[in-house]
C-alpha cells in the first residue's frame, strides 16, 4: 500500500458502520482506505475461533476483547483451565450477543442489494419469542401471530397490533414526534398497559430493538421509524417471515464478505493500523495518522474522513478545539448501553426441542431493587441449533445478553450478582439445566449499544453523519444519526452518511 497515495476518502473503522459507507462509496468509484485497529474487520460484530483463544492464549484473548469495549468478568471453570484444557475448541463466539434482525431483510438486505450483492454467506433464521409466568408467547413473523395473544386481544379489546401497524401509516414528522416518547406512555395511551401479558411481550419486544430495560426510556418512535422503513417494503415483497437470525460461522462472516466485496471494488483495507490523529487545518480535515507497528507513525492523505468510532471517543483522535464548546460536551455526555453477554458449552438440551429453537425473552432475571436502573431483562438462544457450525458435534453453544447500564457494566458487585443468578434463573426454567453446562464465560460490554436508544437520543437526535463543524469530517456506526436494532442501526447510518457524501438518497431516513 503506497503511503503518499492520495485517497478521496479515509474511513477510521471497520467496524459495520464503516464497511457499510466505504464499500458504497468504492461502488461509486472513489478511492476509499479503511483503516482498522484490529486483525480483523466487523468492530463489535467480532467473531473468534476457540481454537485461536487456545493457541493464542488468555491475554490475547482480553486484548481483542478489549478492543471492543468487553471484559472477562469471570468463567467456570476458571479460564485458566478452560483455555489451558482447549475446551473452546469447535465452538465459534460472537463478541456481545448478534442475533441479525429479521434474519437480516432489513436494513441489511437494502445495503447488500446496494453494492450488488456479497458472496458465501448463508443466514439461519429463526422465531423468538417471550417467557412470562410459566408460559411462552411467540413474536409476530410475517403474518404469524401468536393466537393466544390474538384471542386476548380480542377478548380485552386491546389494540395489540397497532404496534405493529401504526407506524405504516405515520408520516416521517408523526414519527419524528415519536422519538421523544417513551414505550410505556404510547402503550398507556393506547390502553395496552391494562394486560399485563400483552404489555410484557410488547415490552420484551422493545427492549430486543432497544437494549433499554426501561420501558419509560425506550423511544418508541426509534421502533416505529425501523418498522416503517426498513420492514415495510419486504412485507410487500413476503421476506419478513423469521424474527431473528445468525450468520453461518459467527456474525463476521458477514463483514469478511463486504470487506471482499469493498476490496473487489478497488478500495484499500489496513489491519493492525490504529488511528492516532486526525489532522486539520483551516477547518478542513488534511489527514489522518496511523501508528504501525513496525514503521511508526505513517500518514494517509484525504480530503474526507468517516470516524466510526463511537462519537464519544471522538477526541481521542482530534482536537476537541475544532468544534464548539457546547458541541464537544453534548457529544462526550451521550450515553450508550451495555450488557452481560454469557456464553455457555452445553453437553445436552434439557428444554423441550421447539424451545430450543427460539430465541427467549424475559423482561426480569434480577428486580431493580438489587440495585439496578430498572429490571434487568435477558435474550437467550441454543445458537447452535439454528447454526450448528458455532459448536462441536454432539455439544451446544448457549449465547444470552442481559441489558445494563454503562456505570452498571462497570460494576462489579451488580454484575457478579447477574453471574451468580443467571444459572439459578435457567434452572429455574429448565431443571436440570445447571447438569448440562461444560463451560461457562462471562463477558461484559458496556459499549453494546454505542448510543442507547431512548427519549433523549434516538435516531435523528444523534450526531449528525456530517459534521457542522469541520468541513471534511463525516460520522457513521451506531452512535451517528441511524435507526433500527444493533447491525441495522449502523449500516442505516452508514448508507445515510454516503448518500450525504455522494448526494444520492438511497431510501433510508
Amino acid at each position: 500500500m503506497d503511503k503518499e497515495k492520495k485517497y478521496d476518502a479515509i474511513v477510521i473503522g471497520a467496524g459495520v458502520g464503516g464497511l457499510t459507507v466505504g464499500t458504497l462509496l468504492a461502488n461509486e468509484g472513489l478511492c476509499v482506505l479503511i483503516l482498522e485497529q484490529c486483525d480483523r474487520v466487523g468492530g463489535r460484530a467480532l467473531s473468534i475461533k476457540g481454537e485461536e483463544i487456545s493457541n493464542n492464549g488468555l491475554q490475547w484473548y482480553k486484548d481483542l476483547l478489549a478492543a471492543q469495549y468487553t471484559y472477562i468478568a469471570g468463567a467456570q471453570p476458571e479460564i485458566d483451565t478452560i483455555i489451558g484444557q482447549r475446551m473452546l475448541d469447535g465452538y465459534t463466539l460472537d463478541v456481545g450477543y448478534h442475533a441479525i434482525s429479521a434474519n437480516g431483510v432489513g436494513y441489511m438486505l437494502d445495503f447488500e442489494e446496494l453494492i450488488g450483492g456479497i458472496e458465501g454467506v448463508n443466514k439461519h433464521g429463526g422465531q423468538w419469542a417471550s417467557y412470562y409466568k410459566g408460559k411462552i408467547y411467540k413474536d409476530l413473523a410475517g403474518h404469524s401471530i401468536d393466537p393466544e395473544l390474538k384471542e386476548l386481544a380480542k377478548k380485552e379489546k386491546i389494540p395489540y397490533l397497532d404496534f405493529y401497524t401504526d407506524p405504516h401509516r405515520m408520516s416521517d414528522e408523526q414519527i419524528d414526534e415519536l422519538e421523544k416518547v417513551s414505550l410505556k406512555e404510547w402503550a398507556e395511551k393506547k390502553g395496552i398497559t391494562k394486560n399485563d401479558i400483552i404489555y410484557n411481550h410488547l415490552h420484551t419486544v422493545c427492549t430486543l430493538f432497544s437494549t433499554i430495560n426501561n420501558p419509560e426510556d425506550i423511544s418508541i418512535g426509534d421502533i416505529f421509524r425501523y418498522f416503517k422503513y426498513a420492514f415495510g417494503p419486504k412485507i410487500a415483497r413476503g421476506l419478513t417471515g423469521y424474527t431473528g437470525g445468525f450468520v453461518e460461522g459467527g456474525v463476521m462472516e458477514w463483514s469478511k464478505a463486504v470487506a471482499a466485496r469493498f476490496e473487489s471494488l478497488g478500495g484499500d483495507l489496513k489491519l493492525n493500523s490504529p488511528v492516532k490523529e486526525i489532522r486539520v487545518a483551516d477547518g478542513k480535515v488534511t489527514s489522518v495518522v496511523v501508528e504501525e507497528k513496525d514503521s511508526g507513525k505513517v500518514e494517509f492523505t484525504a480530503d474526507m474522513v468517516i470516524s466510526n468510532i463511537p462519537a464519544q471517543n471522538t477526541f481521542r483522535v482530534i482536537d476537541k478545539k475544532n468544534f464548539p464548546e457546547k458541541w464537544v460536551n453534548d457529544t462526550t455526555s451521550m450515553y450508550g448501553y451495555g450488557s452481560y453477554a454469557p456464553y455457555m458449552g452445553l453437553n445436552k438440551l434439557v428444554m423441550p426441542e421447539e424451545h430450543a429453537h427460539l430465541g427467549i425473552k424475559n423482561t426480569c432475571v434480577l428486580p431493580m431493587e438489587e440495585g439496578y436502573d430498572y429490571d434487568v431483562y435477558i435474550c437467550w438462544n441454543i445458537q447452535s441449533v439454528l447454526d450448528p457450525r458455532v459448536a462441536p458435534e454432539g455439544k451446544y453453544l448457549y449465547t444470552a445478553y442481559l441489558p445494563m447500564t454503562e456505570k452498571e457494566s462497570l460494576d462489579k458487585t451488580l454484575v457478579n450478582k447477574l453471574i451468580a443468578r443467571l444459572p439459578d434463573f435457567m434452572e429455574e426454567v429448565y431443571p436440570g439445566f445447571k447438569d448440562s453446562i461444560d463451560w461457562k464465560l462471562d463477558l461484559v460490554c458496556w459499549k453494546l449499544e454505542g448510543v442507547a436508544k431512548s427519549v433523549s437520543q434516538a435516531g435523528t437526535q444523534k450526531v449528525p453523519v456530517r459534521s457542522e463543524h469541520v468541513e471534511g469530517l463525516y460520522f457513521a456506526g451506531d452512535t451517528a444519526k441511524g435507526y433500527g436494532v444493533a447491525m441495522d442501526c449502523a449500516i442505516a447510518s452508514g448508507v445515510i452518511c454516503a448518500g450525504e457524501i455522494l448526494g444520492k438518497d438511497f431510501g433510508i431516513r
